[in-house]
């Protein structure tokens, strides 16, 4: 008879259904309790006929065990504690060796005991535990005479104990393997859980930046524009009551400056419905952008991508792809180039970014002059990943270096 809900189950975390598991539990305390309990109306139906104190008494400790498996184990609850298993263990031990003296027609409620060690105690109290009962099965069944224990008995009663114990240890290894592959599990699951929140995280942070750039490029270009715009038309009307022919003049000037602002809400349109990476590898956008731009400008662009750039963060991605569409805008727009080279290597602790023309070059300041806000865009995205961008030009070109760390 064998006792199957373990502590050692339940501890390892196995992922089995609770339901599942306490009506496991529960069969198995009706077929304990089931058991004591015919155990007692077996001694009292066998000698009905001659029965004295010894057979009444003895039935009273069956009763007796399954009341303390009763309160102990079936009234606990899950892990039971070190304390109940104590008392049941050790007051039914005691109590059932009691009644095999009163009477040895119990000593077959051992195997019970055998079966509910393997079941509820760990294993540093199993091997004793076990050993002690398989003893005391061995004495009863020799009339509590250790001389009269045959060998083959011996031998019999030994190998039984034995192999208890290998079917003991080989269910508690594979339990506690199937509970280390469980944790494995979840803890990969957790790592996905965290890496689709990162990613998600990733993307909102683009998009946010994104935002800011566009509202930062609208206010430098297009709201500055708005305000001169203003200020003008309130001159030209004052001038043309007085000077009509410098009126006129004023009136071309605004016409230049409406052409250069709608040339820049055009071109922050045109960033704002460039699509982003999306499912795209970063390599295959990079190339494509590359063609594109070099066909359209009349450019000869050399594009060479490390192969493991598409196993950058969605972030990382994103901002490399951003800052190289901004670089090839630039030089389409202003640099008058004729061959650019775009390099992307990975390294172990970075990512590097290199996009070099033979143009005209860079003004000096280039940045803090009104219109390039796209530069200072760059700068703003490449730094947000804490990251450095290094502007350099001379009389031969200009070049754009971009350095991300890979955390």
């Amino acid at each position: 008879m064998t006792e199957t809900r373990p502590s050692h189950l339940a501890d390892s975390k196995l992922p089995i259904p609770a339901q599942y598991f306490d009506l496991y539990g529960r069969f198995w305390d009706v077929a304990s309790l089931l058991i004591f309990s015919l155990s007692a109306v077996a001694v009292l139906i066998t000698n009905a006929n001659v029965l004295s104190w010894r057979e009444w008494t003895v039935a009273g400790l069956s009763i007796a065990q399954g009341l303390l498996y009763f309160f102990c184990i079936t009234r606990s609850r899950w892990p039971i504690s070190r304390r109940n298993l104590a008392l049941y263990f050790v007051s039914g031990v005691c109590m059932w060796g009691l009644s095999c003296w009163l009477n040895p027609f119990t000593w077959w409620l051992g195997f019970t005991y055998f079966g509910q060690m393997f079941g509820l105690l760990p294993l540093q109290a199993v091997v004793p535990g076990t050993a002690i009962v398989t003893f005391l099965i061995a004495l009863i069944t020799s009339d509590w005479n250790l001389s009269q224990i045959p060998l083959g008995a011996v031998i019999g009663f030994t190998f039984q104990w034995l192999g208890g114990m290998m079917i003991f240890l080989f269910i508690s290894g594979i339990i506690r393997t199937s509970g280390e592959r469980a944790k494995l599990i979840a803890k990969l699951e957790a790592a996905q859980k965290e890496l689709e929140l990162a990613h998600q995280r990733d993307t909102e942070l683009a998009t946010l930046q994104e935002r800011e750039r566009l509202a930062r490029d609208l206010h430098d270009s297009l709201g500055h524009a708005l305000v001169a715009m203003s200020v003008q038309l309130e001159a030209i009307q004052r001038l043309y009551k007085v000077d009509p022919e410098r009126a006129s003049t004023q009136v071309d000037e605004l016409k230049t400056l409406t052409r250069a602002s709608m040339d820049d809400l055009r071109r922050s349109l045109a960033g704002l419905r460039a699509p982003g990476l999306g499912e795209r590898h970063l390599s295959e956008a990079l190339q494509t952008l590359s063609v594109d731009v070099g066909q359209r400008a009349h450019l000869e662009i050399m594009c060479h991508v490390s192969e493991d750039a598409n196993q950058l963060s969605p972030a990382h991605a994103e901002t490399i792809w951003r800052v190289a569409q901004e670089a090839l805008a630039n030089i389409e727009r202003h640099a008058a180039a004729r061959t650019v080279q775009l390099q992307l290597y990975i390294e172990s602790n970075a990512t590097l970014l290199s996009i070099q023309d033979d143009g005209r070059g860079l003004p000096p300041d280039a940045e803090k002059q009104p219109g390039h806000y796209g530069l200072r865009g760059m700068r703003e995205r490449v730094e947000g990943l804490g990251g450095t961008l290094t502007l350099t030009s001379n009389g031969n070109g200009s070049r754009v270096d971009v350095s991300l760390p890979i955390l």
